[in-house]
């Protein structure tokens, strides 16, 4: 089975559109979101005019089977997340004052207000937004897959951190094992092409081809928004226990 997946659109409609062009033409059985269909930060996109965040979130719920909350979701809709990763939010973290929230957090987590543009969404993708779950379990050939955004404890990617060495996804790792998954795939780092981890090695892998090995692994795939680095979409077959990733820019849609 052929699973197509996209992460990290951030409002860029034409991208958007590009990747989902790009996924049809893949003869992708599923379509997969990773989060993070919404949240325009002015120092990363480039896309200013044309986002269209209401757009976007339309398109993912016609075209995706399932999709995922990112952290910029749940900001979208004033949403605390689930999987805190430690940190203690107040019930009515949106209603304190940013200074409060900001003293509180100590750079542990994201706060949005000082560079994101706030966007506008119909009553229909509020609701699909808020009703998102930051983890799903998928059963594909035989193989139940993880997704989320982000990694355990934070799904949501709502905390200031990404793990560099295999040690750093121990919690993710014996989650993983926990609920009976051997493959984990997020968003997120926006990777030029993805990221493998095992629990011997963290691999950078380049826009391409490769085999998934045996035993427990995570995967983090680029993003579909046009930032300073090349963006993309990952298709993964099951059957064969390999994956791709094409970056948008090689082909013309």
């Amino acid at each position: 089975m052929k699973i197509g997946f996209i992460s990290d659109i951030h409002e860029d409609l034409q991208s958007l559109e590009k990747a989902l062009g790009l996924l049809s033409r893949e003869n992708c059985d599923s379509l997969i979101c990773l989060g993070d269909i919404v949240g325009f930060t002015l120092p990363f996109y480039r896309y200013i005019e044309t986002r269209n965040a209401d757009q976007c979130v339309k398109l993912v719920q016609e075209n995706c089977q399932i999709a995922v909350t990112g952290n910029h979701d749940l900001y979208a809709v004033k949403k605390i997340p689930e999987y805190k990763a430690g940190f203690d939010y107040n019930k009515n973290w949106y209603d304190l004052d940013y200074d409060i929230r900001a003293k509180k957090s100590r750079n542990r987590i994201w706060l949005y207000e000082d560079n994101e543009i706030k966007c506008t969404l119909s009553d229909n993708s509020k609701e699909y937004l808020t009703n998102l779950n930051e983890v799903e379990f998928l059963q594909f050939d035989d193989i139940k897959i993880m997704i989320s955004h982000f990694c355990y404890p934070d799904f949501s990617g709502s905390a200031i951190f990404f793990p560099r060495e295999t040690f750093h996804l121990e919690k993710h790792f014996s989650f993983m094992k926990e609920n009976k998954s051997l493959l984990s795939i997020s968003g997120h780092g926006h990777p030029e092409g993805s990221i493998l981890v095992n629990e011997d090695r963290f691999d950078s892998l380049k826009f391409g081809n490769y085999n998934i090995s045996e035993g427990i692994n995570w995967i983090v795939v680029p993003c579909v928004a046009r930032t300073t680095r090349s963006n993309g979409v990952f298709v993964l077959d099951t059957s064969d226990m390999e994956f791709k990733t094409i970056p948008l820019n090689s082909i013309h849609c």
